[in-house]
């Protein structure tokens, strides 16, 4: 079981723990305030809230007992992280959620710079420089997936409020920083794949850091995640479009 827990520092496991889990808030507090812009009631609010944080969790813990069990240390191509964790939620997420009804009524009602906001939970990519000093992860694959979530996370404080103002070129800092955003989490699960068939090839040890608890929560859900809620801000600007100025 030893082998399936991350090595580093205790200290930096239950960090890592607790922010992960004060990053679900941001995204089930938004989604409780697109319930009362939509008219609905706050107990139906606090519904949705509790949902949204309780599916995640129960996730995350799906994703931890196949970790801790082994189910993904293997450097098996496709990775077995990806397989087992990253794409069904990327199905359930994209060809579930945001199909719904509820979900399209949300997405309508709340508004452009909440969604943007949600974004500052990528600052907990931080994590994979923390990491790096540990010599936990190698340095190539710590700094590229890090440094591009800390930029998106901290320039959606900006972008958001430049859009909450109104200004001229916020539409436009808006699809650039999505665009960012997206290609941040493409090239982090890019450069995951390519150093896994690396390690196939040469027998080396890949990113298994990322297969085993409570680090698995980064494959598990933030690619998935991530992309969704991009999409949905898309989505969103098409609407903000079709508003008259």
């Amino acid at each position: 079981m030893a082998h399936y827990i991350s090595g580093a520092p205790f200290w930096v496991v239950i960090l890592f723990i607790g922010s992960f889990l004060v990053a679900l808030t941001p995204i089930a507090n938004t989604a409780k305030q697109a319930v009362l812009s939509s008219g609905m009631s706050i107990e139906k609010s606090k519904n949705v809230r509790s949902g949204v944080f309780i599916f995640f969790l129960l996730w995350l813990i799906y994703a931890s007992a196949l970790a801790l069990t082994g189910g993904l240390s293997s450097n098996a191509l496709p990775p077995r992280v990806m397989l087992f964790t990253t794409v069904p939620l990327t199905i359930i997420l994209f060809l579930g959620v945001g199909n719904t009804g509820l979900y399209k009524k949300l997405l309508y009602s709340t508004s452009l710079e909440s969604l943007i906001r949600i974004h500052i939970f990528r600052l907990v990519g931080a994590f994979f420089m923390i990491l790096y000093f540990y010599r936990v992860f190698p340095a190539g694959f710590a700094f590229s997936a890090s440094m591009g979530d800390i930029i998106t996370a901290i320039f959606a404080i900006p972008v958001a409020r430049a859009v909450a103002q109104k200004k001229s070129w916020s539409i436009k800092a808006v699809y650039a920083w999505n665009i960012f955003g997206i290609l941040d989490i493409v090239s982090a699960v890019g450069f995951a794949i390519v150093t896994t068939i690396a390690a196939a090839q040469t027998g080396v040890r890949g990113p298994q850091e990322m297969t085993t608890f409570p680090f698995v929560f980064y494959p598990a859900f933030a690619p998935a995640t991530i992309l969704f809620l991009h999409y949905g801000i898309f989505k969103k600007l098409k609407q903000v479009s079709r508003e008259p100025n």
